[in-house]
């Protein structure tokens, strides 16, 4: 009686012993599994600021379930960062995207947007892309649609700085006019005083990720349709 007591008081601490160990395990095992989860670095365009800029696109992808590292970039230096393997992705960039970075991309299947090109001049200035002349024209470094309407004309600036700085460039008279998307435009405020927008081409803009991660891409997407959410809420608000 007493050995069977004995036997069945070690098998008792045995059973214990195993379920406290799994339990031990659950606990430090867990976090390393989440933290090998991927952390995308994503570059976001310079004019994703405030109510859109990196902290709300951070928070709408982890709402889907996908950890983020966002910073905003200029267009040439994202290109550049994603060819070199320092940025997974890309919010925003041309449906040719794909012929010009360099290395395997996939695309995502929201289109981030469709605005306007525009050529923006004064208002008694040139109508087309056709009519410039001498006019010294600003295009938003590493925009390449831009670049390939202007690629036989010789005045052309590159700038930086985006649209914000192609602005200052204009009303001070260091430009005569610039080439723009016309959504990024009207985030920093439109067409300055005196001058016209006049559309040149339609811009299919889509997001998109390295070869790499083509097995997120639907949750990507998710993000992606949450965060065009947010600044088309934002860019209709009064101002």
């Amino acid at each position: 009686m007493v050995r069977f007591q004995f036997h069945r008081y070690v098998r008792s601490c045995v059973l214990a012993t195993i379920c406290i160990a799994a339990l031990f395990l659950s606990f430090t095992l867990f976090p390393s599994a989440k933290a090998q989860q991927p952390c995308l670095r994503i570059a976001l365009p310079e004019t994703a600021i405030g109510p859109v800029g990196p902290d709300v696109y951070r928070a709408v992808m982890d709402d889907v379930g996908l950890c983020v590292d966002p910073v905003r970039m200029p267009n040439a230096r994202a290109f550049m960062a994603l060819r070199y393997n320092q940025v997974d992705g890309v919010f925003a960039m041309l449906e040719e995207f794909e012929q010009s970075v360099g290395t395997p991309v996939v695309r995502g299947n929201v289109l981030v947007g469709n605005p306007d090109g525009v050529l923006v001049v004064k208002r008694d200035g040139p109508k087309a892309v056709s009519e410039l002349t001498i006019e010294e024209i600003g295009v938003w470094l590493g925009a390449s649609w831009s670049e390939k309407l202007l690629e036989r004309y010789d005045h052309v600036v590159r700038v930086p700085g985006g649209p914000e700085m192609m602005k200052k460039m204009l009303v001070t008279g260091r430009l005569d006019g610039m080439l723009v998307n016309a959504f990024s435009l009207d985030l920093r405020g439109g067409v300055p005083n005196g001058f016209v927008s006049i559309p040149v081409k339609k811009l299919a803009v889509y997001s998109w990720l390295r070869a790499e991660h083509a097995e997120l891409i639907t949750m990507f997407d998710s993000g992606t349709a949450k965060y065009q959410e947010r600044i088309v809420a934002w860019a209709k608000k009064p101002s």
